[in-house]
């Protein structure tokens, strides 16, 4: 018999995690300055007004899940799109598909967060729970 091995159980688990960076990615219009020109962490920093405290870190986290490449090391590293990002995630793409990946961040992730409640209590967990409105009940 095979030894057990947890990888598979920590990597759904933890799943959220790439799923995050690449939605925020999208979200600041990562990769369609990336598709305007490659750029430094100082110059994405700068571009997209982040905090230098977790620059470097996002940037490299996007590299390791395959959605940047990075040529050079430290500061001077300059990082840039993959083929499949620069293709469907620069929104001047006419095959731009992160508009779904935009409305998951911005209306869903959320929701996924209250699972638990929702599968303990039956009660919804989407905008009728976060927007105190009764409208939506009516409505579905």
């Amino acid at each position: 018999m095979a030894e057990l091995d947890p990888s598979r159980i920590m990597q759904v688990g933890l799943g959220y995690w790439g799923s995050k960076c690449l939605l925020s990615a999208v979200e600041l219009g990562l990769f369609t300055e990336l598709a305007r020109q490659p750029m430094t962490g100082k110059q994405v920093e700068a571009k997209l007004e982040l905090h230098p405290r977790a620059t470097c870190d996002f940037l490299d986290a996007l590299l390791a899940l395959g959605f940047l490449r990075r040529d050079g090391d430290g500061a001077d590293a300059v990082y840039r799109n993959t083929d499949e990002t620069q293709v469907f995630l620069d929104r001047e793409s006419d095959r731009y598909v992160g508009g779904m990946l935009e409305m998951s961040n911005a209306r869903q992730f959320a929701y996924w967060n209250d699972l638990t409640e929702g599968l303990r209590t039956g009660e919804p967990q989407n905008e009728v729970k976060h927007t105190g409105t009764q409208i939506f009940e009516t409505l579905y």
